[in-house]
């Protein structure tokens, strides 16, 4: 359970996100747009076709961990370790979230409506990760570097360098509650509610045979 939340708000987010019928319509449009991705050749592959299972929470753990680790380096004063770790999480976003999209399309209509919201909270994880990234970019090492007309080199106040690679810290942590709320969700879709989940095989089970399943069996 998340930090702060107790089992009744739990219960409010999950039965929330489950009944948000406003969703049917604009999910009902997506699912034809995005169907003609996942029944071409390349959805095959990114639903997971080639393993035998979907593909999307096995790819979630490259951006999540990276900006889980990049929350890290920032706490350890390492801003360029925690800039390239962020910068890595947004290069395994796209094809994350397209096989996240794939396996959407096939699922009912209630997991569409909390995969809409996972999809929607993690989106807007992902652009503060984006943000943090080009602010971290614009006031990386201790002062801005930057070159007049005449070639002379000069560094911008470190004060106001502070303050940016501060809003980039407060950026990426902002994108990482949202992302791991997004992952809460991720986690009721598929545990919860089933999406993608096919019923464990029992090995060597006995075939079901509905003409002995209809005979009076032995009660001796």
């Amino acid at each position: 359970m998340p930090v702060g939340m107790t089992d009744s708000q739990m219960e409010i987010l999950y039965s929330g996100t489950e009944s948000a019928a406003w969703l049917d319509g604009p999910a009902e449009v997506l699912r034809k747009q995005v169907g003609r991705l996942a029944d071409s050749p390349i959805g095959a592959v990114l639903h997971g076709a080639p393993v035998g299972h979907p593909l999307h929470p096995a790819l979630v753990a490259v951006p999540i961990g990276a900006w889980t680790a990049a929350g890290v380096f920032d706490a350890l004063r390492q801003p360029e370790t925690a800039r390239r770790l962020i910068g890595l999480g947004l290069l395994a976003t796209p094809p994350t979230v397209l096989a996240g999209w794939v396996d959407w399309v096939h699922t009912d209509t209630v997991q569409r409506r909390v995969g809409l919201i996972h999809a929607a909270v993690n989106g807007a994880g992902a652009a503060l990760m984006a943000l943090s990234y080009r602010q971290r970019r614009r006031s990386s090492g201790p002062g801005a570097v930057t070159r007049s007309a005449a070639g002379a080199v000069t560094r911008s106040a470190a004060g106001a360098v502070t303050l940016s690679a501060a809003g980039a810290v407060t950026l990426s942590a902002a994108g990482t509650v949202l992302i791991g709320l997004g992952g809460l969700l991720g986690g009721h879709l598929a545990y919860s509610l089933g999406a993608n989940v096919r019923p464990p095989e029992v090995p060597n089970a006995p075939v079901y045979d509905p003409v002995l399943a209809d005979s009076p069996g032995d009660t001796a």
